[in-house]
Formats: C-alpha cells, sequence, structure tokens
C-alpha cells in the first residue's frame, strides 16, 4: 500500500469514527481529521517521491514498534 492509499484508508478509518459519534463537536473533529487526511493523499498522488517534514503515518509506524 503507497503513502498516498494509506492516508486514504486513515480517512475512512476517521470517518467512521465520526459517523458513530454522538457529541456534535468531536464528530466534526473526526470529519475535519478526514479531511486532512485526504488532503494529505492528493499531495502524496501529486509528490509522490517527496519526503514530508511531519509524517504521521511513519510517527505510528514508530510508536508501534516500542
Amino acid at each position: 500500500m503507497d503513502r498516498a492509499e494509506q492516508y486514504r484508508h486513515l480517512a475512512a478509518d476517521v470517518r467512521s469514527r465520526a459517523s458513530q459519534e454522538h457529541n456534535p463537536i468531536v464528530k466534526a473533529e473526526w470529519e475535519n481529521l478526514a479531511r486532512t487526511y485526504v488532503r494529505l493523499a492528493k499531495q502524496a498522488d501529486e509528490r509522490p517521491n517527496i519526503r514530508m517534514t511531519y509524517d504521521p503515518i511513519r510517527e505510528m509506524l514508530e510508536r508501534a514498534r516500542h
């Protein structure tokens, strides 16, 4: 799975969480996070060879290893 696909997967995950959220403020934040992951996926599609300064996926993978 490439970087853009990983971001799209994260976007789908947080959209699912948003759909289950009863608190409208928390739901809006989940939806905002999903939109952010979609934007990151588009950027990854446009520039597949650029290493990002902040990469939440890499950070999550590193935390999972420890």
